[in-house]
């Protein structure tokens, strides 16, 4: 067999190479499902530090803790955005690509709280502080909705929490401040109905998580270089 024919069989031009398989939970504006495709920050940013094009990137929208054991057993290869965890000894982490803030949000329109500079959790205490169930938080907003003292609203996602803090039911309400953004928009709500009191607390996520069984593992100082070159990021709330 001529030699041409011969790499022509062995790999054969419509053979597809290998796609780098990402996974996470659906964390709009990071990642999320619009008419049946993924979209989102995150999804924009791999392209760019994994310098590949769209159709070479498998995306996976799967609950959170089937995409750590996927990235642990290597069927998948990268994950994310997240926080740096020492535990997870599975994975490598890239440097940071998003900017993220964890704060107490009320209406604007509240005079008395729109004014709540608070400067420990102890000052939150009087007030409903709506939090989404199932969500992992920065401190010291972690250990606080742990405390049987605080007088806190479980909601089920950040929509009803927003709704929530429309109707009253809530005062406060605690959301990283990207995801707000993106379902005040896409409710319709003007930004300016919200604001941000206290301080906001700046946490270690937005990191992605790199399988050590994927050949991306070997590439992490390129793609920790390519994240250096991101443009920031910006924030259309106070």
């Amino acid at each position: 067999m001529p030699f041409l024919l011969l790499v022509l069989f062995l790999f054969p031009p419509w053979a597809e190479a290998k796609k780098i398989i990402f996974a996470s939970d659906p964390y709009p504006p990071f990642i999320y499902e619009q008419n049946g495709e993924a979209k989102g920050t995150a999804v924009d940013a791999l392209e760019k530090i994994l310098e590949i094009p769209r159709k070479d990137l498998e995306i996976r929208i799967i609950p959170w803790k089937r995409a750590l054991k996927a990235a642990e057993q290597g069927s998948v290869d990268i994950i994310g955005p997240m926080q740096i965890d020492p535990k997870k000894d599975y994975l490598l982490f890239t440097k940071k690509v998003f900017p993220s803030e964890e704060a107490v949000w009320t209406l604007a329109s509240s005079q008395y709280l729109s004014q709540l500079n608070w400067k420990t959790t102890e000052e939150l205490r009087n007030h409903n502080l709506g939090y989404v169930l199932g969500y992992e938080y920065a401190e010291p907003f972690g250990s606080y909705l742990k405390s049987p003292l605080a007088k806190k609203v479980e909601v089920q996602d950040v929509i009803q929490g927003m709704r929530k803090l429309l109707s009253g039911d809530i005062s406060l309400f605690i959301c990283n401040t990207q995801v707000l953004e993106f379902y005040a928009k896409s409710e319709g709500i003007p930004l300016k109905t919200f604001k941000r009191i206290g301080p906001p607390i700046v946490e270690e996520f937005g990191v992605f998580g790199i399988s050590h069984k994927s050949k991306l593992a070997r590439d992490l100082d390129k793609i920790n270089a390519r994240i250096s070159k991101l443009p920031p990021a910006k924030s259309a709330l106070n």
